[in-house]
C-alpha cells in the first residue's frame, strides 16, 4: 500500500518521499513463558501467570520503503542528508491511513540506499520499532480542533466532567477506558489530608499523604512534594470500558481527583459502542 506518514510532527511529503508499506503487523509478538517437561505431552503455558492476569507483548516493527527523486545526484544527496536528520532518534509516527493512532518508537537498523536512474532517484528501506500498542491521538483532555475525528463518532466535545470528581469522605466515580487495551492512568489528587484508598473490583491501593499527590499506576508510584510514599495494596490495571472507582478519604477536607491517561489500541481506534456514562455524570 502507498501512504505517507508523519514522524516527529513532519509529514513525509515535505521531503518529496514516496512511501510504500512493506509490512505492518496488526498484532505484536506475544511474550511466551512456557515449560516443557519430559514424558509429558505439550507444554505448560504460564504467559498469563502474572499480577495483571493477561498476556504481554513485545514491540512491533513496521517496515517501509522510501523512494526519493531529484534532478541530479547532487540534489539527491542533499535530500538524503535531510532525511537522515529527520529519521534519526525517537519520535511519534502517525500513518495517513490510521490517523487516530500514534505509534511511539524509533528507526532501527542501518539505512542503506543505492542511486538509481543515473542519480535521479534512490530507494531505501527503514524499520520502525514501536511500542506494542498505539496511543489514541487525544487523551482525557478530549479531541482538539483539527483532529481527524469521524463526524459520526459519539465522542463528548469536553471530557472534564468524565475524568474529574470531588470526594467527601467516601464516594465513587465512573472511569471510562475508551481504548481496547487495559489502562494504567495517572490520578492527580488535591486536598489530601489523611489516608486514601482507591479500589476497582477486588483490587485496592492505599496510602497516607497531605496536600497534592500524584498516583501513577503505570510507573507504580505515589508521590507528594517530598517524594515517594509508602503504599499498601497493588497498582492495578483498569479494564476496557466503564468501571467504578471507589475512593475513601479519612481527611476532613474535600478531595479533588483528576484522571489523566492515553487510551491504547491494538491497531486502529474504534469509538463505537462506548459507554461514556454521561447519564450519570
Amino acid at each position: 500500500m502507498r501512504y505517507g506518514f508523519t514522524f516527529k510532527d513532519i509529514h513525509s511529503s515535505e521531503y518529496g518521499v514516496t512511501v510504500r508499506t512493506k509490512s505492518r503487523p496488526i498484532i505484536p509478538e506475544r511474550k511466551s513463558f512456557t515449560v516443557s517437561l519430559p514424558y509429558r505431552d505439550g507444554e505448560y503455558d504460564f504467559s498469563e501467570a502474572n499480577a495483571d492476569g493477561r498476556e504481554h507483548y513485545s514491540n512491533r516493527v513496521f517496515r517501509l520503503s522510501l523512494t526519493v527523486t531529484a534532478d541530479d545526484l547532487g540534489a539527491l544527496q542533499a535530500k538524503i542528508g535531510k532525511l537522515s536528520k529527520w529519521l534519526c532518534g525517537s519520535g511519534d509516527m502517525i500513518f495517513d491511513d490510521i490517523p487516530l493512532v500514534v505509534w511511539r518508537g524509533k528507526i532501527t537498523d542501518e539505512i542503506i540506499f543505492m542511486p538509481e536512474h543515473s542519480g535521479h532517484s534512490a530507494t531505501m528501506e527503514i524499520s520502525f520499532s514501536a511500542e506494542p500498542f498505539g496511543k489514541n491521538i487525544f487523551g482525557t483532555e478530549g479531541p482538539r480542533l483539527g483532529d481527524p475525528i469521524p463526524l459520526d463518532s459519539d465522542i463528548p466535545l469536553s471530557m472534564d466532567e468524565l475524568y474529574t470528581c470531588t470526594i467527601n469522605g467516601v464516594g465513587k466515580t465512573n472511569f471510562t477506558n475508551f481504548g481496547d487495551r487495559p489502562a494504567r492512568p495517572v490520578f492527580l489528587l488535591e486536598g489530601t489530608d489523611g489516608t486514601v484508598t482507591m479500589s476497582v473490583g477486588d483490587k485496592s491501593l492505599s496510602f497516607t499523604a497531605s496536600g497534592s499527590v500524584t498516583v501513577d499506576f503505570k510507573k507504580r508510584l505515589v508521590t507528594d512534594r517530598n517524594g515517594a510514599l509508602r503504599i499498601s495494596g497493588d497498582f492495578y490495571e483498569f479494564p476496557v470500558g466503564r468501571s467504578e472507582l471507589h475512593i475513601t478519604h479519612s481527611g476532613s477536607s474535600a478531595l479533588n481527583v483528576t484522571a489523566v491517561f492515553e487510551p491504547e489500541f491494538m491497531y486502529t481506534a474504534d469509538y463505537e459502542d462506548i459507554d461514556w456514562g454521561e447519564d450519570d455524570a
